[in-house]
């Protein structure tokens, strides 16, 4: 049975929400692919043929291959739903059904589609913030926790603009924090969210707007980042860049949910990746337009930045975690930038590895499900869709570009849009 937990958008997909230099811009974002979906539109004829139905939408519509699309409206049930789409043209897309509904469709209102989301909750919301969680009943449902709202107090809006984040255990409403949380200090429990020192907005960070410097100097003006999402119903990946103008250089790498834990019954092997970045006036000038060296999700054993919300023991405080996969040069490696020759000589084939999750502790915590370890370098342009992968038949992959220290020609990242991821 085709798997449709799996989805990816981007910023350049027709109808997609923009992220600019707003505040609140981040939660429109992921509203929009994690619970609502986008670019609605109202279906003119729906036909099938062989198990095969083909949606017309004259004015033109906003879907792509491999795209998952949610149809509702039709008399027929077989119609309804959530489906990939196979094939398109500029008014039509097809997509495979069961059965053989009645051709064409009728409706007692309308037919229409849209980007279908992945599927999450937003079980808490306030002013540019929100809290987002996987409704799969498999995961433990830890809180990602995003304040996106202007910082208080004493910052000056034109500055740098980010989203607080962290993984929260539970909540009572928005501000209310109940059971774990990470990152987390003890000797100052708020710092994440709040300011505790002055020239000090918070601890862990997504950023959508800056330019080169500290946070402030400024927010890189207006105009639409380049963003790309990919995700399931339990885990997501976010790359965004800080300014209008950039292709993949310049996007920062970021993660949230839940990973496939060695431990069973784990409860805490929910991971958030994120900039680790104190201080906005004097903490990691950057001379380049994306993250900081070591952050993201390119650098294998580079543990700042990602957290687990806590150890596998299930106690304690939230422990830091790295990615790695299998070693090809005896040292750190950056995710497409391997030494393996492209294609590799005895199969002819691309090579796409599994990422494991490392507790700094040196403990192996588990698989990250979605995500596969190039040791290639750079075999394809950015947003590529792969499937000459050795021992993987029948599954497709998205090849992401990222950026990796100040490096033009960065990282690729290859995430699974087959599914399912576990």
């Amino acid at each position: 049975m085709t798997d449709l937990t799996v989805k990816y958008f981007n910023s350049g997909m027709t109808g997609a929400p923009q992220i600019s230099n707003n505040w609140g811009d981040l939660v429109t974002m992921l509203d929009a692919c994690l619970v609502n979906g986008f670019a609605l539109k109202a279906i003119d004829t729906l036909t099938c043929v062989d198990g095969v139905a083909t949606a017309t939408i004259s004015a033109g519509h906003a879907y792509r291959s491999e795209q998952v699309v949610e149809i509702a409206g039709a008399d027929q049930p077989a119609y309804n739903g959530q489906f990939r789409v196979i094939a398109t043209t500029a008014t039509t897309f097809t997509f495979a059904v069961t059965g053989t509904p009645v051709s064409p469709a009728t409706s007692a209102t309308s037919l229409s589609a849209k980007v279908a989301p992945l599927g999450w909750e937003k079980a808490f919301a306030g002013t540019d913030k929100a809290a987002y969680r996987s409704k799969n009943p498999a995961s433990p449902q830890n809180l990602l926790l995003i304040d996106n709202s202007l910082k208080t107090p004493n910052y000056t809006t034109s500055w740098a603009k980010w989203a607080n984040v962290g993984i929260v255990e539970d909540l009572t409403d928005i501000d209310t924090i109940v059971g774990a949380q990470a990152p987390f200090d003890p000797n100052n429990p708020t710092q994440n969210w709040k300011q505790v020192q002055a020239n000090q907005w918070g601890w862990h960070k997504w950023y959508h707007a800056r330019q080169t410097g500290y946070d402030t100097y400024g927010d890189s003006g207006g105009g639409g980042r380049n963003w790309v999402l990919v995700g399931d119903d339990r885990l997501f990946f976010l790359f965004v860049s800080n300014a209008a103008g950039y292709g993949w250089y310049g996007r920062n790498s970021y993660c949230f949910g839940d990973i496939e834990s060695f431990k069973l019954g784990d409860n805490y092997a929910t991971v958030l990746c994120a900039d680790d970045l104190y201080w906005s006036n004097n903490n990691h000038y950057l001379s380049y337009p994306g993250q900081y060296n070591g952050y993201g999700m390119a650098s294998s054993l580079d543990f700042a930045g990602k957290v687990l919300l806590r150890s596998h023991t299930q106690l304690g405080h939230p422990v830091r975690f790295g990615i790695t996969s299998l070693n090809t040069n005896n040292g750190q490696q950056i995710c497409g930038r391997g030494p393996m020759p492209f294609p590799n000589g005895p199969d002819y084939s691309l090579w796409l590895l599994p990422t494991y999750v490392l507790e700094e502790s040196g403990h192996m915590r588990g698989l990250m499900p979605g995500m596969l370890w190039m040791p290639q370098d750079r075999p394809y342009s950015d947003q590529t869709i792969v499937d000459n992968v050795v021992g993987q038949a029948g599954r497709k992959f998205l090849l992401v570009r990222t950026q990796y220290s100040s490096e033009t020609e960065g990282a690729q990242i290859a995430f699974d849009i087959t599914g399912p991821w576990r």
